[in-house]
Order: structure tokens, then sequence, then C-alpha cells
């Protein structure tokens, strides 16, 4: 396995592990076969909405067998059928443009998450440059917010019951990191900064 120099693999990963726990309470030891699965869907590019829809679907039949997935291999044969589903629906669609690319980041700076004032000013420069079309380097901004964090007792537990349900060789400083950015980012609805 190649790992992406940019980390959007993991990203992709921690979002679809997270999204679990957020929504359903699931949790389950992460084990080097799951990872796999987890990476495979993101070597594909399956978009996170297939996967949701695909989670959604798997744990409504599973929870009304009072069996919850333990496994994301629970997961892979509806993320295929709806992959495949999806490709069968965009060949030949045309793909229309959103009307404004940066609503989301104008809404997010008209409802700045109070917990974030201390970054305020950082956001708005970096949301100015963005909206200029300029080229703009989030990790500064990730890197304070990371540091304001650091001892955020909810965060840390989430983190280290992260970890502990991990395969072991997973456990790596640069998985914990994506893990804690991609919470924070989660918690405060912080759209994308590139």
């Amino acid at each position: 396995m190649t790992r992406d120099v940019a980390g959007e693999d993991f990203d992709y990963i921690i979002r679809i592990i997270q999204y679990l726990d957020q929504r359903y309470g699931i949790r389950f030891f992460i084990s080097s076969k799951d990872f796999d699965v987890l990476y495979r869907w993101w070597e594909k590019r399956i978009p996170a909405a297939v996967i949701r829809d695909s989670l959604d679907r798997v744990v409504a039949r599973s929870l009304s067998r009072q069996r919850p997935p333990v496994h994301f291999t629970a997961f892979s044969n509806e993320v295929r059928k709806n992959y495949q589903s999806f490709l069968d629906l965009s060949i030949g669609r045309e793909r229309s443009e959103p009307a404004d690319e940066h609503a989301e980041t104008r809404k997010f700076l008209a409802n700045f998450p109070p917990d974030l004032a201390f970054m305020r000013s950082d956001f708005e420069t970096l949301f100015s440059r963005l909206l200029q079309g300029e080229e703009t380097d989030p990790e500064p901004l990730h890197n304070k917010l990371l540091a304001h964090f650091l001892n955020d007792s909810e965060l840390n537990a989430k983190s280290a019951w992260f970890l502990q349900n991990l395969s072991p060789h997973l456990r790596r400083p640069e998985i914990e990191r994506k893990y804690r950015l991609n919470y924070l980012l989660g918690k405060f609805a912080i759209p994308t900064l590139d």
C-alpha cells in the first residue's frame, strides 16, 4: 500500500470511522483487514456520500436484528453495490458547478464558533486569500488549532479510544494527528481550507 503524501487517505479513512462513532456510537477494533477495506475505498475514490449511505443502510439492517457491525467488511458489499449504482447513474451526466463555491466559508465566518475566537483573525486572513483565488496553506492554522486543543479532555479521550482500537502497527503519530484534526474540523464545522 502506498500512502498518499498529502494525507488524504488518512483523512478519508478517519472520517469514515468518526462517522460511525458520532452518528451511531459504533466503535470496534480496527484491524489491518479493516484498514485495508477502508484504504481500497479511498483508492477507488468512492464519494463520501456513497459511503455514508452504505453505512446507514447496513447499520439500520443490523440494528433491527440487534447485531451491530463489528468489522468494516460488513459494509463492503453495500458499498460495492451503491458505488456501482453511482457510477451507472453518473455515466454521461453533466456535472453542474455549485452557484457559490465559497458559500460554506461565508456561512462559517457568519456563524463563527465562540470556542475559536482566539483564531478568528487567522481564519479571516486565510479565507480572504481563498476567496481572492490565492493559493493557501492551511497547515499553520491546523497546527495552531491542534496546539490550542492539545489538553482538551474530550479530544484526548476520543483520540485515546481511537488509537486503542487500531491495530498496533497502525498506531502512528500521523494517524493520531489526522484523527485529532478531523475531529476538530468536524466539531466546529470548519470548511475545507485549501
